[in-house]
């Protein structure tokens, strides 16, 4: 399971922005790979996190991003710029940030799968 967070407007969603990162990412190993997407309709540069440029929320080519997270204090400084600008403007939800995960392949183990067709 990944870990995620939804961050908007603490007023319309009643959760602060810090807090949700510090338990959903509590016990993250630093530095974090992570991808964040755009759900605002602005483009937005986020120098908490070197080359973070997201474009607006209907362009899906450049609306998502893979970055690395350095540390939790740069965790929480990126969450709180988040937060004060989607209370500005009034975004429920403007940011999602999940922790990347490389994917694997699943591979049948094959001592079990010779086994299952040798019962047939």
């Amino acid at each position: 399971m990944t870990r995620k967070v939804e961050l908007g407007a603490p007023s319309l969603t009643g959760k602060d922005a810090n807090d949700l990162v510090a338990k959903e990412f509590a016990d993250a190993k630093y530095p974090l790979k992570a991808v964040v997407t755009n759900h605002m309709p602005r483009d937005v540069v986020f120098p908490e996190v070197e080359g973070l440029f997201l474009r607006h929320c209907a362009n899906e080519s450049g609306r998502q991003m893979t970055v690395e997270i350095a540390s939790e204090e740069q965790f929480q400084r990126l969450a709180s710029s988040i937060e004060q600008i989607a209370e500005l403007n009034a975004y429920e939800l403007a940011l999602t940030i999940e922790e990347f995960v490389k994917e694997v392949a699943a591979k049948p183990a094959k001592g079990k799968a010779a086994a299952s067709a040798n019962q047939e």
